[in-house]
């Protein structure tokens, strides 16, 4: 039996040299998801999170293996879709370029933005090993 795969859009975002982390971590927390969740629950996002990593965390991740290359991002977000059209049209929504943009534009590097788009695989969930 084919599995139901979760499709995720991964954002890694760096914010805006003019504002200080504490600036970029409350804004994204506080005034951001006011602006975007109903737009993305119209375009079927199933899931929204953001995860925020402040030079401090990073710094407290080396160790292991790559610890001599952590990612000097400010956070990503994880928008989880039932497929990749989903997306092309909430990008395509004039909402994405009336609100969304600008919104994002006041907090987040745009330049120095990365994404990637893939499926889930899900191997452990609620300290359980999920069986084939």
């Amino acid at each position: 039996m084919a599995k139901h795969r979760q499709y995720k859009l991964t954002t890694l975002l760096k914010r805006r040299s003019d504002i200080t982390e504490h600036e970029f971590h409350r804004y994204w927390s506080e005034k951001h998801p006011l602006v975007v969740n109903q737009w993305l629950v119209k375009h079927g996002v199933v899931k929204y999170v953001q995860y925020h990593t402040p030079s401090q965390f990073r710094e407290e991740c080396e160790f292991g293996q790559g610890s001599s290359h952590i990612a000097e991002f400010d956070g990503y977000v994880e928008l989880t879709v039932p497929n990749i059209d989903a997306l092309k049209d909430a990008f395509k929504d004039p909402f994405y370029k009336s609100h969304v943009a600008p919104d994002e534009a006041a907090f987040i590097d745009a330049q120095e933005t990365r994404r990637t788009f893939g499926y889930e695989e899900l191997y452990i969930e609620g300290s359980k090993i999920e069986q084939n």
